[in-house]
């Protein structure tokens, strides 16, 4: 059974080891193997400080037997929520786990409007994700990732309204806690 929880301290090695597959499956094809190294490298040295929950923001993982199988964090800035870090690891994928946690960041947003999402422009698979669920893309735009390194990003967002009524809960054998 998969659980979708609250990130907390103590999923910091496991969270690493989640996004380096992810990563190194993801930014691979879409970066190459020197955007990879240098992202990797900035993940070894910093560790998960660059990229989980701060003030106002929040992460949730999704476990399954003890394991991290995904993350997600979300940040809610007025009247647009941002999501980032929606990593699902490879063998997992096309299996629900990537919707329900979103499903679990949509359901806290308390005031945001609209949801934001910015995707790699050579990431077909996630913008076809997202676009399943109503993002329209509304820009392109040049993001920072970890490493200092830039690349070209798709802005895609969504009505809070209508990914909710898109995502209700459901009864798909995946506990919250």
């Amino acid at each position: 059974m998969t659980v979708i929880r609250g990130i907390t301290d103590a999923d910091s090695g496991a969270l690493i080891d989640l996004w380096r597959s992810s990563w190194m499956a993801t930014y691979r094809r879409s970066l190459g193997e020197d955007a990879l190294a240098t992202m990797l490298a900035d993940l070894e040295q910093h560790g998960v400080a660059a990229m989980l929950p701060g003030a106002g923001e929040k992460g949730y993982c999704a476990v399954i037997d003890t394991q991290l199988q995904g993350s997600i964090v979300i940040a809610e800035r007025g009247r647009i929520a941002y999501v980032w870090g929606l990593y699902v690891l490879p063998d997992q994928q096309r299996r629900g786990i990537g919707s329900e946690l979103l499903r679990t960041a949509i359901r806290v947003i308390e005031q945001a409007e609209t949801v934001e999402i910015r995707v790699l422009e050579s990431s077909k698979s996630a913008m076809a994700f997202y676009a399943g669920l109503d993002f329209v893309e509304i820009g392109r735009e040049k993001a920072e990732l970890i490493g200092a390194l830039t690349i070209a990003t798709i802005v895609m967002s969504a009505g809070v309204s209508s990914l909710k009524a898109l995502l209700p809960p459901q009864d798909n054998g995946i506990q919250h806690i």
